[in-house]
């Protein structure tokens, strides 16, 4: 309490000042609304950060998934097109870390063979449990709009597997012949 034991009154003076409570009113808003904003600021980038650095920032893109795997028929939504390339919950994929052969254009009866053996040993892969489709380096797509990514399980390549079966090759870079 000031002097003379009035609130808001001056000493000099028996007058009572209306502003000081005013003043002291304005402040307490202003204040407020300043912890408002960088709260609701602070809020906004940390909400950001998290939806850029969340590990698991797309389902079908890092989401540890199981289905049920069958080769691809009229319907695409979760199936096995070839030995490198699958749908997942309607996204296709391209396996990027290895190459299998042609079985829709093959050059000739090995490429095809050989293929369609990728293709019916992936399926069986795909349908032994869980694993992850990790995106790889900074390319999302493909030039044909799959999504690029390496199927996981337990800390190993899917694709590495299909190559150490001897029914793919490591990717190179460029698709190379096999016949």
């Amino acid at each position: 309490m000031k002097e003379g034991g009035m609130v808001g009154r001056s000493p000099q003076n028996n007058v009572f000042d209306f502003r000081a409570g005013v003043l002291r009113q304005k402040q307490g808003k202003r204040r407020g609304l300043a912890l408002l904003v960088a709260g609701g600021l602070l809020v906004g980038i940390l909400g950001g950060l998290l939806g850029i650095y969340w590990p698991f920032g797309s389902a079908i893109a890092e989401a540890r998934t199981t289905h049920s795997f069958a080769v691809c028929g009229m319907v695409r939504r979760t199936c096995v097109v070839d030995g490198d390339t699958i749908w997942l919950e309607g996204v296709k994929i391209r396996i990027a870390d290895i190459d299998t052969p042609e079985i829709s254009q093959p050059r000739c009866d090995y490429e095809y063979d050989l293929g369609i053996k990728a293709r019916d040993r992936l399926v069986v892969l795909l349908n032994q449990g869980e694993f992850s489709a990790l995106p790889i380096g900074n390319r999302d797509e493909d030039q044909y709009g799959r999504k690029l990514r390496v199927l996981m399980r337990d800390g190993r390549s899917i694709g590495d597997q299909l190559v150490a079966e001897g029914v793919a090759r490591t990717w190179s870079g460029r698709r190379e012949p096999w016949c």
